[in-house]
């Protein structure tokens, strides 16, 4: 019988982690999560602070769907109590879906949530944001979202709609005219009165703080989350250090006192490595990351930031020169840059204006919640 049950210990924990290995089961775009990481991450969120609520949609041992859910602040629908869902995942059921966020939306109406909207990662709203709604041909590169098309008929269907899109970006290298772009930077630059540096290992705390304050003064009512604590920043790079790499990560400060003005990010497409290693670091997963990682030709521009001050005088362009430089420099040939909400126009126009061409949606998706 089809029914919905909590994942509220490390048992069901695990089920709802392994559930994608059976719904992707030879579809080769998939890429699994990091499993060690994401249980450890479920067990802190769901069963030790019970911040998260993790649903599973069963039908006797089988297991046909999952959720997870929080309340938080949304600041484009203007409410403290939005319910942001994130792991979503279903089989071709309009029944199953149904019943999965039918319970969703009832346990969020307890907590006085006003709206339903995802999904999102959590924790994290640049990573795997959106539901994937174009773009399904190539497979996905590292934290974007990849799901069968028919979520999103799962999803529309249900009711939900549309809140916004976000965008991600080809960056051909073969298309772009790499010293055009060297000069144009070297000029914004020099008019500017700015450089940029690699990030410094052995200043890293330092580092982290311009980022900081690069991320606050360019924050604006398009991007989809508050400005992270100087704490959760250092977090995420200590997590993530072993997929960092310092060429690609960039700070333009001004010549006169290195003031922080801007601030980009990207990352070798750790993905194909990911599919080798099937979401686990035991020996052949490791034995995968360390005889590949060399191999990476693909990148994705994850961030960019620029401070008011300098949005439009070209300090996004000098950034997306010294990254692109530099993956020429390593052997890159393919990369690909977002994702940006479709109404950022700054961020659109500045990936546009070194060559990207749209490659994939991913859609956003919510519904108010009913007292």
């Amino acid at each position: 019988m089809l029914k919905i049950i909590s994942a509220d210990n490390f048992d069901l924990i695990r089920s709802f982690v392994d559930f994608p290995e059976t719904l992707y089961r030879g579809d080769d775009r998939y890429v699994p999560y990091m499993r060690r990481d994401l249980i450890r991450t479920l067990n802190d969120l769901v069963l030790r602070k019970k911040t998260y609520t993790a649903l599973l949609a069963t039908d006797g041992d089988r297991i046909l769907g999952r959720i997870l859910f929080t309340v938080e602040k949304n600041k484009q629908l203007a409410t403290d109590r939005c319910g942001f869902f994130s792991l979503f995942e279903c089989v071709n059921d309009q029944k199953v879906c149904n019943l999965l966020l039918d319970e969703t939306v009832s346990r969020l109406k307890q907590s006085g949530a006003e709206y339903l909207s995802g999904t999102y990662f959590p924790h994290d709203p640049d990573n795997r944001r959106g539901i994937l709604y174009r773009g399904f041909e190539r497979a996905p590169l590292i934290f974007t979202s990849y799901n069968p098309p028919y979520y999103n008929e799962l999803l529309s269907t249900y009711g939900l709609q549309k809140h916004t899109d976000a965008y991600e970006y080809r960056i051909d290298f073969d298309k772009i005219d790499l010293d055009k772009l060297a000069s144009l930077a070297d000029y914004v630059k020099k008019r500017c009165k700015f450089h940029i540096d690699t990030v410094d290992w052995a200043h890293l705390d330092r580092d982290i703080a311009d980022v900081h304050t690069v991320m606050q003064a360019a924050s604006n009512e398009v991007i989809y989350q508050e400005t992270p604590s100087i704490e959760a920043l250092s977090a995420v790079v200590k997590q993530w250090r072993r997929f960092l790499c310092k060429d690609y990560i960039l700070i333009a400060r001004t010549d006169a006192d290195d003031t922080p003005i801007g601030f980009a990010m990207a990352l070798p497409d750790f993905f194909e490595l990911f599919r080798k290693m099937r979401g686990r670091l035991d020996l052949k997963g490791i034995g995968a990351f360390l005889i590949h990682r060399k191999k990476i030709r693909a990148l994705r521009a994850i961030l960019q930031y620029v401070v008011p001050d300098y949005q439009s005088k070209g300090a996004v362009i000098a950034l997306y020169h010294a990254m692109l430089d530099a993956a020429v420099r390593n052997g890159v040939t393919y990369a690909e840059a977002g994702t940006m909400m479709e109404q950022n126009d700054k961020a659109n126009r500045a990936v546009r204006s070194v060559g990207g061409e749209l490659e994939r949606v991913y859609r956003i998706y919510y519904g108010a919640i009913q007292p």
